[in-house]
């Protein structure tokens, strides 16, 4: 019998007599309610990727495996030429670098019009009067010869002209960018022994849809292993990785494995959100030096440059966590630096041991996250998270369509027809059951989830690497 979450106690009916049943049983997770605590962002409990998506309602259903969507490009974008041409007053053919993308998603995804206006980083212009090939163009500059060019110098469009009596300019087909990941399937299990199924804990509670109250019962191995399985959907999301291995372990096999077989095949594995933070900006910062002012300064630069939100959280391990309240203290250490380098103290939330701060018109709220710092997994030694952060916005995006609000990072599961898949919880066995399910001297409690991760606009994440 399958129990999803839901009001009250996750569907558990409270019985007038101490009588373990399906319909009594609940998972630790309805029984440990947490506390829901008012913050930049409402979140349950413990810091996990899982819980904070889950709080701000940041999930949604897909019928299919894989799940996509198109994200709008730059609608300006700048051009580099190769070689080291002198537009003279004569004009000058130069060569477009196709291998070139101003926003890094599809090389070559530049518009060079007739008539446009091409500009240097020197402020000089010059305008587009021929198109010899598709990858050439003939620039005449506006005044006196332009200053020699290199490859690395970005030349960028801003405007066009045309004289008297012309036609209308060819028509710019906007770029979009394409996202998709994959759902994975989860799966854990408890089995306790029909002896050892005799340690219950038993609590009387208050059914708030028909105001009677009974008695409800969990076991200390399902809470460690819900715990476990919780763990498992966090780092997942948070670390996965799409399967690119050829290897048939793991590539999509026609029909449906049966049993506990694994290495047939289907692994698809699916992009978490440090693998698609990657795809945005990475920022280094000193072992040595620590993440000072400077370090701040260029990441919201980043920011700005990618039009990211105003205000942000940064998710960080406890190194960085320690780095960054070292760095802030030391701009007030023996009155070197005045309150002014925060423009002002009134934007500084704490001035010691922060947790929120502005600068340059950017707000970031700072959480040590737990999960770095976990010893036996991501806090192990040799392992660098405990020095890793990530900057995640903190504001909502709106759909170019329909103008709906949309979230930057969200968790899918499947569902289809009334069936969901993003939580299943359900009991076999015979030991301590009212109604077995079958003659075998034992209780299994069983999860199992399939989801996956979705984020928009990786631009405007950033992810913060120790080196």
């Amino acid at each position: 019998m399958a129990y999803s979450t839901g009001s009250g106690y996750a569907n558990g009916i409270p019985s007038a007599f101490q009588v373990a049943t399906t319909e009594n049983y609940v998972s630790t997770l309805n029984v440990h309610m947490p506390e829901i605590a008012e913050d930049f962002i409402s979140r349950y409990g413990e810091q996990s990727l899982t819980g904070f998506l889950e709080s701000v309602g940041a999930d949604a259903p897909t019928a299919q495996r894989k799940f996509e969507h198109y994200e709008d490009d730059w609608i300006h974008q700048n051009f580099l030429q190769t070689g080291t041409p002198t537009i003279a007053v004569g004009g000058t053919t130069i060569t477009l670098n196709n291998a070139y993308s101003s926003d890094g998603t599809a090389a070559g995804a530049f518009n060079v019009r007739l008539g446009d206006v091409i500009m240097n980083s020197y402020g000089e212009l010059a305008i587009c009067t021929n198109i010899p090939a598709n990858n050439t163009r003939d620039l005449v500059p506006y005044n006196g010869a332009w200053t020699a060019l290199v490859a690395t110098d970005v030349l960028t469009v801003i405007g066009n002209e045309w004289h008297e009596g012309t036609n209308q300019p060819d028509g710019i087909t906007p770029e979009s960018n394409h996202y998709y990941n994959y759902t994975m399937i989860m799966k854990e299990s408890f089995d306790v022994t029909g002896s050892e199924a005799t340690n219950k804990t038993w609590f009387k509670v208050n059914d708030p849809s028909t105001g009677q109250s009974g008695y409800l019962w969990y076991l200390k191995g399902e809470a460690d292993t819900h715990r476990r399985f919780a763990n498992y959907c966090e780092t997942m999301m948070l670390q996965g990785k799409i399967a690119t291995n050829t290897n048939a372990a793991l590539q999509a096999v026609s029909g449906t494995a049966t049993g506990n077989s694994i290495g047939a095949g289907g692994i698809t594995g699916s992009e978490g959100l440090i693998e698609f933070i990657r795809t945005g900006n990475t920022q280094t910062y000193s072992q040595v030096a620590g993440f000072n002012l400077s370090d701040f300064d260029a990441m919201i630069r980043t920011l700005d440059t990618n039009r990211g939100a105003r205000e942000n959280t940064i998710w960080a391990g406890i190194d960085l966590s320690l780095a960054i309240d070292d760095g802030i203290a030391a701009m007030f250490a023996g009155g070197g630096v005045s309150y002014g380098a925060f423009n002002g103290a009134e934007e500084l939330a704490v001035s010691f041991g922060f947790k929120s701060f502005t600068r340059g018109g950017y707000t970031f709220h700072k959480k040590t996250y737990d999960t770095f710092n976990y010893l036996p997994m991501f806090g192990a030694s040799g392992y660098n998270y405990p020095g890793m952060g990530m900057v995640i916005p903190g504001d909502m995006r709106k759909d170019s369509k329909t103008g709906s609000s949309m979230p930057s990072l969200r968790v899918r599961y499947k569902e289809a027809g009334g069936y969901s898949r993003k939580l299943e919880h359900w009991i076999t066995g015979s030991a301590g059951l009212a109604t077995p399910t079958n003659e075998t001297d034992d209780m299994q409690v069983h999860y199992r989830t399939e989801r996956g991760f979705e984020g928009f606009a990786s631009n405007r994440f950033v992810l913060l690497e120790r080196v």
